[in-house]
């Protein structure tokens, strides 16, 4: 049988397949909606979601009320909604960690492609690929030519985060090898770069602006236009390698079978909200873009991310304990 992939067409939502449509639909939100956050409250994601659905509450006349289920890299909160009822009054703020986590584990009790369907995209935070100042590298043609030779050591927030993954796609890419050292958490992985006992690291944007006055070099970062927040930095794109742009995606997504006129009406407030220039002002802070993907839009960007992190993953050979 052939798999079903994210990518649909809204007319495909109609079909059959779907339930049928409650009187109340036309009335939908009637109540609360909660918003499942699959991480320890206070987090990026945590603070983007919830400058949305601040907005959106006011947009919806129905208070968005926050339910955090952190856990196994964001697997119980997922579960959780992927198995609660499909009425569009509980969704998930789902971080791009969320669908490697689903490549990384064995036996995860959901499928992102079975089990949910997208709301909407909200935007990203660019990585940047920071060294320490004792390597006197000055731009990416320098880093290429030491990761060549070999010898580089790298730390991360831990085996298959973004980090990691971004570090060892850029490695393959350049054709360079180097010794990823995990740490459990990426202020571990940035101390040591900057007390110069690793060579490198990729961080947030936000994570690497922690890191500015001191002794560290920030090579490049994942955007596709320069950030305010490092006007200096280039982007990976304007260095000859548009195509290499791994960041922390955030979305919101809900169960398959919520009704499309639910999801559309979460959509719209959604969307709606992120007109709000004050709230762009507030996440500069965090470097977060908003970007808003429609949901056929997000389905084809989760398709491509599965199948480039699903890449990186076995030829790099990156293993988890489950």
């Amino acid at each position: 049988m052939k798999r079903i992939t994210f990518g649909f067409a809204l007319a495909a939502m109609l079909g059959a397949s779907m339930p049928a449509m409650d009187a109340s639909a036309q009335n939908f939100p009637s109540q609360p909606i909660k918003v499942v956050i699959p991480n320890p409250p206070a987090g990026p994601g945590d603070v983007i979601a919830r400058h949305f659905a601040d907005r959106a509450s006011k947009i919806l006349g129905q208070p968005l009320v926050f339910d955090y289920k952190p856990g196994a890299s964001t697997r119980v909160g997922t579960e959780l909604v992927a198995k609660s009822r499909p009425d569009g009054y509980t969704i998930i703020g789902f971080p791009s960690s969320g669908l490697t986590s689903t490549l990384l584990y064995k036996n995860v009790p959901y499928d992102l492609r079975e089990d949910f369907r997208p709301i909407i995209g909200l935007g990203s935070v660019p990585m940047a690929l920071i060294v320490r100042s004792g390597l006197k590298m000055k731009n990416l043609d320098d880093f290429a030519a030491a990761a060549r030779k070999g010898g580089l050591t790298y730390g991360s927030g831990g085996v298959g985060t973004l980090g990691h993954l971004s570090s060892a796609a850029l490695l393959t890419e350049l054709g360079g090898t180097a010794t990823h050292v995990p740490y459990r958490g990426n202020n571990h992985a940035m101390v040591d770069i900057i007390a110069n006992h690793l060579d490198f690291g990729f961080l947030s944007i936000a994570d690497a602006m922690a890191a500015i006055g001191a002794d560290v070099t920030v090579l490049a970062i994942t955007a596709a236009r320069r950030s305010k927040l490092l006007e200096n930095v280039p982007t990976v794109a304007e260095l000859g390698r548009p195509d290499f742009d791994p960041k922390l995606w955030y979305a919101f997504l809900t169960p398959k079978q919520t009704p499309t006129d639910r999801v559309m009406r979460l959509y719209a407030a959604f969307s709606e909200a992120a007109k709000d220039s004050s709230m762009q002002d507030q996440l500069d802070k965090l470097g977060f873009s908003i970007e808003i993907r429609e949901p056929d839009e997000l389905s084809k960007m989760m398709d491509a991310e599965t199948a480039r992190w699903k890449r990186v993953i076995e030829s790099n050979k990156i293993t988890v304990d489950n």
